[in-house]
């Protein structure tokens, strides 16, 4: 993996050499890494180690998808993502994208799953839209009228890829540190007592409004987690699915031999703290009946595993990138489809913190903009 001049230059021209990243998933590993790449010294708090821990970082397969109706913005973001999972893969030793695919099932009307499917032909990347006998034919037993197909999709493993991440940045020198119990945009306190940097960047997710009032709200998001080892070497190839009517998708982790079920829809108010994180039986038959409906086999499939996750969600479903008034720079906002873009994210947040121009243009992700103020919308999963 080379190694990126520009910001090795800029941190000296800047001046910024001590950074404090608060908050260690997925973002902020991410960030603390493209700091430490570009020289500067860096100190991650967080109160549970990597990987570990009530954050929404922590599981066993994320979806990793190219389509997003006509937003080029977004597509140009997550084929930038793709190529860095492909470097951090030989960074960190271990393939972190498994490449299936991506199915989005079209329903009569939706005009999404079209827009996804004219926009990346048109972008030059790799999609198809298949009928019912084409995805026979590509994935037996698997149920469905008409579908586009991101041939760019696949499934990320947090645990693998935070594991990783962990040992890479022990390895290079970051400074870990536990919980944060103060927060100032240049200067954080722990129960080691008050450290000064010269920036700091806070990556902390739902708990995010302790530091920082963002507008964003979080909400609860139930998982179920099938047995699908009866599919044997097919649960290799089957694509992650998912439908935007009714915002429920499905990820084959192949490791555990499961798919995951989980609506995107956002969903009550919640937060990690305190939470009992059981899964109600309406979601549970609900989850069984979307599985079925495209892997009829799994109808009866067992329940492996259940749990709750917690979204941090914006009204407009876009990320918050962005400095706060007093210099403070905030990563938040993730609302439930940022795990994929998490290397490009830390490289956003890095290059802010060190003074340079961001690779693309973060000013559609200010917590200032009008369209926090307005309704939730749908995002396609």
């Amino acid at each position: 993996m080379t190694g990126h001049p520009h910001l090795l230059r800029q941190v000296s021209s800047s001046g910024v050499r001590r950074v404090a990243v608060v908050g260690g998933g997925i973002m902020g590993g991410f960030t603390a890494a493209n700091l430490i790449r570009a020289g500067a010294h860096v100190t991650l708090y967080d109160p549970h180690p990597m990987g570990t821990g009530p954050g929404a970082s922590v599981d066993t397969g994320r979806s990793f998808r190219v389509h997003y109706g006509m937003d080029e913005g977004f597509v140009s973001m997550a084929v930038r993502a793709r190529r860095l999972w492909a470097e951090w893969s030989v960074q960190l030793g271990r393939p972190l994208l498994h490449e299936t695919g991506k199915l989005l099932v079209e329903q009569p009307g939706d005009r999404h799953a079209l827009e996804s499917w004219r926009t990346m032909r048109d972008m030059g990347l790799r999609a198809d839209r298949l009928g019912r006998g084409r995805v026979a034919e590509e994935w037996p037993g698997f149920e469905v009228g008409q579908a586009t197909v991101d041939r760019l999709g696949g499934v990320l493993d947090p645990e693998v890829i935070l594991q990783g991440l962990a040992a890479w940045l022990g390895n290079e020198g970051v400074e870990w540190r536990r919980e944060a119990l103060e927060v100032q945009s240049k200067a954080v306190r722990c129960a080691q007592g008050w450290a000064e940097f010269d920036q700091v960047v806070v990556t902390t997710g739902a708990w995010t409004r302790r530091w920082v009032n963002v507008p964003m709200e979080v909400t609860r998001q139930q998982l179920v987690y099938f047995d699908a080892s009866t599919l044997g070497e097919r649960l290799h190839r089957l694509p992650v699915f998912s439908d935007l009517g009714s915002g429920f998708y499905a990820i084959p982790t192949v490791k555990d031999g499961r798919i995951k079920v989980a609506n995107h829809h956002p969903g009550p108010a919640g937060h990690p703290d305190g939470d009992d994180r059981k899964v109600s039986e309406d979601f549970k038959q609900e989850a069984r009946a979307f599985l079925a409906a495209h892997l009829p086999e799994l109808a009866e499939a067992r329940i492996d595993w259940e749990y709750v996750c917690f979204y941090s969600g914006t009204a407009d479903r876009d990320f918050i990138l962005d400095r706060t008034p007093d210099g403070l720079i905030v990563g938040a906002g993730f609302s439930g489809h940022g795990f994929k873009f998490g290397p490009l994210i830390g490289r956003l947040l890095a290059q802010m913190a060190l003074g340079v121009q961001p690779e693309f243009d973060v000013s559609r992700f200010a917590m200032t903009r009008e369209a926090l103020k307005g309704e939730r919308t749908k995002l396609a999963v």
